[in-house]
């Protein structure tokens, strides 16, 4: 295996062992049992642990931006990108209990800040798709979309938190789709709304 490979291989395992324990009780040793590899081997990339979760999720983040990037050359409408992309976000939050997701806030809060700045990244993604939508008479053309897409991702980022989901009982995936849906119907036309719904009878 080459190292590339196992490299690999230690991230997404240490994402699927993230997921089952948490970070608390996330170890290089549980780890390597998992993946029938030598801690030294995971210690030569990763010294620390701290070092490894960080790199996992930055993993994470790689992966999300290559759905991103697969749904904006993939998909032509406009609507139905901001649609896919938001059910992309909501799959990849949605595999992770929340009070996973509050541990590694609570415990690694550099991390987290790291979570919302590649939130916060994508808002310029945002505005090109919805200033196409609005160009190609898919979204209402008496909205400002370089305000729009600053204060949609703002929302998603401070309203979002683990803290949220915990006290309001809520669950991560379903929430985000009914608040996307809630957005579409204010942004988009009809003929917007009529490209998302075929999308929907469609999945």
């Amino acid at each position: 295996m080459s190292p590339k490979q196992q490299l690999n291989q230690i991230l997404e395992g240490g994402f699927d062992s993230v997921v089952d324990t948490g970070v608390r009780a996330f170890t290089v040793e549980s780890l390597a049992k998992r993946l029938a590899m030598s801690k030294k081997t995971i210690y030569k990339f990763f010294p620390t642990k701290e070092n490894l979760i960080r790199s996992i999720m930055q993993f994470v983040f790689t992966q999300i931006d290559g759905a991103f990037n697969k749904v904006m050359v993939d998909e032509p409408n406009p609507a139905v990108q901001f649609i896919k992309i938001m059910e992309t976000i909501a799959k990849f939050a949605g595999r992770v209990p929340v009070d996973k997701i509050a541990e590694l806030k609570s415990l690694h809060p550099e991390i987290w800040k790291e979570i919302e700045s590649f939130r916060l990244s994508h808002q310029d993604d945002f505005y090109t798709i919805l200033h196409d939508a609005q160009e190609r008479g898919l979204a209402r053309d008496d909205i400002n979309m370089r305000a729009t897409s600053i204060i949609y991702i703002n929302i998603i980022n401070s309203t979002f938190q683990p803290e949220f989901f915990l006290k309001n009982d809520l669950p991560i995936r379903e929430t985000i789709r009914g608040f996307v849906k809630i957005v579409a119907r204010g942004i988009f036309t009809n003929k917007g709304m009529k490209a998302i719904k075929e999308h929907y009878e469609q999945n």
